[in-house]
């Protein structure tokens, strides 16, 4: 049956829990699926007016938990799709869309994804999809460099039945193919223009996890995002604006009956046309929150691989943050790659002789733990890693702390890459936290990709107490009940972290008080191949 379509301005049956959703004062973390699920899946329900997604990836069977959803029978982030749609709310999706041969597993997994929301919506005038490629191509000259590798990709899509493959994919192997190396890799959700979600975290049930992680190692994902309002959500709306309307002008799939643009609700304009300067579209910075921003595009010139950057917010935010931090540094990334970074951290570090360094990063990269990858792609980029740290750890010396999470039990038999006896946590995380003057969330790593080719958003706060509640939520989960017995500011210590993390080395893994252990650097520094040819901004 068609659905029924009210208009976006009528008030909806969940009005009660929208008031109960009242937007908070300041930005609150959520650490985990099992705070950021639930939180998501509540604010969908509370909307209004309109809802808007920009996501890496979202899987539309991904389970709802929140009790909420529970209440009215949906089980599945289509139902919740459909139960929005049926309300009247504007819906839009921007889901990322990755290379058909080089990426086809993620490509793949993004169209029956996008199919499967298309479906649930039977066309509903009030919601729009967009499965969106980056639209950056290389030049021809790589084409041929890439070759053999084409070639042999190729062969593996042709040797699966055909009715497996989408569209693009089959185009890729009757016609002309252009690499697609960039992506958009941002994630977050902007409900009614007053409330987001913003963070590292992408909806499916890979990312499913607590607190505990208590469950195999490969299972395991810790991830941050924050719940904003405020200011910032007109500038996260116009950025959301600009994507759909680059993804919708020629480099997305549309998978809704149709599309159109994201006006600003302050001059209904229909132009919302990317500048080319970071300086003539800055957003409005707000005295407690403003939005990061990574964008790039098209490149030309016969050599180009890569993309132009267009703005370059996450770079340059961080270098600012590093440049005037005083007393402490905070760092959770999935990846350290970018050496401007690390050499503005070793150059504060010999300005400020008391400036201590904690990083907590994942052992290696998920697609070399649970994955197997041995390419030289993946030693290169883990060569990256390597150099930024050995510059870090001849400027800070023991004032720098490199730890990694870990499950305080034993691995499991035939546990990937266990680490003194303890299976792994993944940290997928990107939270930087400077004193207590500066904290940026989001979605960009700390590598070339996420600070100038990806697409990527973030939040920059400057309210101390956020900074310094996230500083010690993250300290007492990895610390436990060690970091309570010390002095109140004795975790931005990195001494205290090294100790907690090699006293935890020597300890059985099931009487560990701590989730953390040393950053295995030895057999990181195996792994690594340095490949000078290969640009740093890939990886």
């Amino acid at each position: 049956m068609p659905l029924t379509v009210r208009r976006p301005t009528e008030p909806g049956p969940h009005s009660s829990l929208s008031s109960a959703l009242t937007p908070p004062p300041n930005p609150k973390p959520l650490i985990t699926a099992s705070e950021m699920f639930p939180a998501l899946e509540k604010l969908v329900l509370s909307a209004q007016s309109e809802v808007l997604l920009a996501f890496r990836i979202f899987d539309a069977s991904t389970k709802l938990r929140s009790p909420e959803a529970k209440d009215l029978d949906l089980t599945s982030w289509a139902d919740l799709f459909a139960h929005t749609a049926k309300r009247g709310v504007t819906l839009r999706l921007l889901l990322a869309d990755f290379d058909p041969v080089f990426a086809a597993d993620l490509h793949r997994a993004a169209w029956i994804s996008a199919g499967r929301f298309a479906a649930r919506i039977n066309d509903a005038p009030n919601v729009e999809i967009i499965c969106a490629l980056h639209d950056c191509t290389p030049a021809p000259l790589w084409s041929q460099v890439f070759a053999p590798q084409i070639r042999k990709r190729r062969a593996l899509l042709r040797a699966k039945p055909h009715e497996h493959l989408t569209q693009a994919q089959l185009r890729a192997l009757k016609g002309p193919y252009q690499l697609r190396p960039i992506t958009l890799h941002q994630k977050f959700a902007l409900i009614d223009q007053t409330t987001a979600i913003i963070g590292g975290i992408d909806v499916d049930e890979r990312r499913w996890d607590d607190h505990d992680h208590d469950q195999r190692p490969e299972d395991t994902w810790h991830d941050v995002s924050m719940l904003v309002s405020g200011g910032i959500t007109a500038d996260l709306r116009r950025h959301f604006s600009q994507c759909w309307d680059r993804a919708r002008d020629g480099c997305g799939t549309v998978f809704s009956a149709s599309v159109s643009p994201v006006k600003n609700p302050l001059d209904q304009s229909d132009s919302n046309t990317l500048k080319t300067s970071e300086s003539q579209d800055k957003p409005t910075t707000h005295s407690r929150m403003s939005l990061l921003r990574t964008v790039s595009t098209h490149a030309k010139g016969p050599f180009r691989f890569g993309p132009v950057t267009q703005i370059r917010e996450h770079e340059t935010a961080h270098l600012d943050a590093f440049a005037k931090a005083k007393r402490s540094i905070y760092i959770e990334t999935q990846f350290l790659r970018h050496m401007p970074l690390a050499h503005a951290l070793a150059e504060r570090a010999k300005e400020v002789p008391d400036l201590n360094l904690i990083l907590v990063l994942p052992t290696e990269p998920e697609r070399v733990i649970f994955g197997g990858s041995t390419g030289m792609d993946a030693r290169h980029a883990q060569a990256l890693q390597m150099r930024c740290l050995a510059l870090l750890r001849r400027a800070f010396e023991d004032r720098l702390a490199v730890v990694s999470p870990a499950q305080p039990r034993p691995a499991p038999n035939g546990t990937p890459m266990p680490v003194a006896g303890s299976g792994i946590i993944y940290l997928h995380s990107k939270v930087t936290l400077v004193d207590d003057q500066v904290g940026i969330v989001g979605s960009a790593n700390l590598n070339g990709r996420s600070l100038t080719w990806d697409t990527e958003a973030s939040v920059r706060f400057h309210d101390p107490k956020v900074i310094q509640d996230l500083r010690k939520r993250l300290a007492n989960k990895w610390l436990g009940d060690i970091q309570q017995q010390t002095d109140p500011r004795g975790f931005e210590q990195a001494v205290f972290w090294n100790n907690a993390a090699k006293d935890a080395e020597r300890t059985p893994p099931q009487d560990r008080e701590t989730m953390i252990l040393p950053y295995p650097e030895t057999r990181n520094r195996r792994f690594a191949r340095y490949i000078p040819i290969l640009p740093a901004a890939m990886f």
